[in-house]
C-alpha cells in the first residue's frame, strides 16, 4: 500500500527542517524527504502495533525502546546507530543513549540481531593491521557494540583476548591477530571484502 501525506510550510517550518537535519547529522546534500520518510513509516507501524494490540507501554523507558525499535527497522534500516545518534534524536545524554540501546538489544535481541551483526560486519571490515604491535585496530564509537563483539568472542572461544581500548585514543579498540581471524570466520568475512 502507498500511503501519501502533506504537511503545510506551517507544520514543517524551514527552522523546523533545520533543527531535524541537524539532531539526524543530515547535511545539505541528503534527502531529507527521503529520511522523513523513513521517519514517518516508523511511526506509522509504531500506531498500527497500538491498534493490534494493547496499547502503548506505559513506562517511559518502554516507550524509548519501542521507539527505537521501530527506527531500526525503518530508519536505520540494517545498522544499529552509534549511542551520539540516539542522544541526538531522543535529546538525551549519551550515557541515556548507551542505557536505552542495551536495553532496546535485551528487550528485542532475536528481532534486531541482524542489524547488530551487520554492524559488528562492517567493524571488523574496517579493521587495519598495526605492523608495529601486530594487533589489528578498528574504530569502535558504540560501547554496546564493543561490548556485544567481547561477550560473543567469551560465549564461543573464552581462550582469545578481547577488544581492549587502545592506549591515548577515544575510540580505536585492538586486538590479537587470532582474535581477529576467529572473528573474520564467525562473521564470514572473506579476505577478498577487504
Amino acid at each position: 500500500m502507498n500511503i501519501t501525506i502533506n504537511i503545510s510550510d506551517n507544520e514543517l517550518t524551514e527552522d523546523d527542517k533545520l533543527v531535524i537535519r541537524e539532531c539526524l547529522r543530515l547535511s545539505e546534500e541528503d534527502n531529507l524527504q527521503e529520511h522523513l520518510s523513513k521517519l514517518a513509516k516508523a511511526s506509522f507501524i509504531e500506531y498500527v502495533k497500538m491498534f493490534k494490540e494493547k496499547g502503548l507501554p506505559t513506562r517511559a523507558d518502554e516507550v524509548q525502546q519501542e521507539r527505537l525499535f521501530f527506527l531500526l527497522n525503518h530508519y536505520f534500516m540494517n545498522r544499529v546507530p552509534y549511542e551520539h545518534e540516539i542522544s541526538s534524536i531522543f535529546q538525551i545524554t549519551q550515557s541515556q543513549s548507551r542505557t536505552l540501546l542495551r536495553n532496546t538489544n535485551s528487550r528485542f535481541r532475536t528481532k534486531i540481531s541482524l542489524f547488530i551483526r551487520n554492524t559488528i560486519k562492517s567493524i571488523i571490515r574496517t579493521a587495519l593491521l598495526n605492523h608495529d604491535s601486530g594487533k589489528y585496530e578498528m574504530e569502535i564509537t558504540s560501547g554496546v557494540i564493543k561490548e556485544e563483539i567481547n561477550t560473543y568472542l567469551s560465549q564461543r572461544n573464552a581462550q582469545l583476548f578481547p577488544l581492549t581500548k587502545k592506549r591515548g585514543y577515544l575510540a580505536i579498540y585492538e586486538c590479537p591477530e587470532d582474535t581477529y581471524d576467529f572473528l573474520r570466520e564467525q562473521f564470514e568475512i572473506d579476505i577478498t571484502d577487504d
